[in-house]
């Protein structure tokens, strides 16, 4: 994740670079007045340039997934830079309105207006006559944009209502597209930044309106008929066995969208092995998940499920996908044993020598799972430990160093809940781990 920030960081300072180019005299201005207007742009272009981007990682395009390393750390940063490109847009808002403000109580004074003469035939003379529509539809697009994204990121919202306020950034970004090429400065039209500009609004345009056409994920969706469904009281999990004629394949660590009738789309890890695209193995077209009751839909999942419904499923998406030559340590808490059991079935097909050791982390031990699990790791070199949370303290570090004393030479595979992970990645930092060795998926989507 962190090349991922270092990147948007690196676009942002090289868009900074491409600016300055439009602006050869803005070390020559001495007063606010002198900086604002140069200050104003460059924020707006940078809030439109993260908007963009924002946009573009929502599309869930199979090119995107691989530069992020998954669709979960695509989403992360996603809701990242839309904050960003919200913190932009206020500066922006501020640098146009505070000043104004300033000179109306006469706190500051006004700046000398530059002497722009404009061809009454020109395009831009169109274009000029829209600036005042253009900044009032900036402003309250703003504070639209500003509470769509406090919604988002902090009210308790089921799916459907979160899926609209979506549609409704990507309606408010095509205001704030249009605001962007309206305001951006005459004394720019000559220079490289223009089509830059140009090119990324029209870039988050069409991403904008894929999204508000419902075409987000379509080419990733297969009908399947759920073929088994076996619900554990004990531990409260339902194994769902699903045919999808369709799929393309997907390998261990993948998750995907399970969509009922009715009911928004929930990401669920794949756990049987499957065949990669390509592959005639009887079993490629077959997915299966391992659902634990955590909520209102999982919880009755086993209820609204039976032999031939028809269900879609959407992917597969991921990048957990075990690939190094390192002795590995993985450590699932509660569900996410689920992506483990995928790879434990794959490693009876691989030739892999070095040793793995696996803690299954879970407060509802389940005999018939952990039987399960168990069975799976016979004709491996898995280390199989279970973690009664009932019985013990939660996993530490500590606990693994005492099987494996050279832990600083394995990689770590996380998948349980967040507070858990941060406990086990701060112990690790504490122990100076290459925290490049450590992999866990992001699955809190908002």
């Amino acid at each position: 994740m962190k090349n991922l920030y270092l990147t948007s960081v690196g676009i942002i300072f090289l868009c900074i670079l491409i600016w300055l180019q439009a602006e050869p005299d803005l070390l020559n201005n001495s007063t606010l007045m002198q900086w604002r207007s140069p200050l104003i742009q460059i924020t707006g272009i940078i809030s439109t340039l993260l908007l963009t981007l924002v946009m573009i990682l929502a599309l869930r395009l199979p090119q995107i997934e691989r530069l992020t390393a998954g669709l979960d750390k695509s989403y992360r940063l996603h809701k990242w830079l839309g904050i960003y490109a919200v913190v932009f847009g206020a500066i922006h808002w501020l640098l146009a309105i505070v000043p104004k403000q300033l000179v109306r109580y006469g706190v500051m004074e006004r700046g000398a207006k530059p002497n722009l003469t404009i061809d009454p035939d020109s395009f831009y003379a169109t274009i000029h006559s829209l600036r005042g529509g253009a900044e009032s539809l900036g402003e309250w697009t703003l504070y639209l944009f500003i509470a769509l994204i406090l919604i988002a990121l902090f009210a308790p919202i089921k799916y459907q209502r979160f899926k609209f306020i979506h549609k409704l950034m990507a309606i408010t970004f095509l205001f704030i597209a249009y605001h962007s090429l309206v305001l951006l400065k005459h004394a720019y039209w000559d220079d490289i930044i223009t089509p830059i500009v140009i090119g990324t609004v029209v870039i988050g345009v069409f991403s904008a309106l894929f999204s508000l056409f419902g075409l987000i994920g379509k080419r990733q969706q297969y009908q399947g008929t759920v073929t088994s469904i076996q619900y554990d009281e004990q531990n409260k999990t339902t194994l769902i066995d699903i045919d999808a004629p369709k799929w393309p394949g997907h390998t261990s660590g993948q998750f995907a969208f399970l969509t009922l009738a009715g009911e928004e789309p929930h990401p669920f890890t794949i756990t049987a092995a499957g065949g990669s695209k390509g592959n005639t193995q009887r079993n490629r077209t077959s997915v299966q998940f391992l659902v634990k009751a955590l909520g209102d839909f999982t919880s009755t999942i086993h209820q609204r499920l039976e032999i031939g419904k028809k269900v879609t499923v959407e992917g597969p998406y991921g990048h957990f996908n075990f690939n190094d030559n390192k002795p590995q340590i993985w450590v699932a808490g509660g569900i996410g044993c689920a992506a483990f059991k995928a790879r434990l079935a794959e490693l009876k097909q691989l030739d892999r020598p070095e040793p793995i050791l696996f803690y299954y982390c879970t407060e509802n031990p389940s005999p018939q799972l952990i039987r399960d699990l168990e069975s799976a790791t016979y004709g491996t070199n898995v280390e199989f430990h279970v973690v009664d949370n009932r019985l013990h303290d939660f996993l530490t570090i500590g606990d693994i160093k005492r099987h494996n004393g050279d832990i600083l030479h394995s990689s770590v595979w996380f998948c349980g809940p967040t507070t858990f992970s941060t406990a086990i990645q701060q112990q690790l930092r504490d122990e100076h781990f290459d925290m490049q060795h450590f992999h866990t998926e992001l699955f809190d989507f908002r």
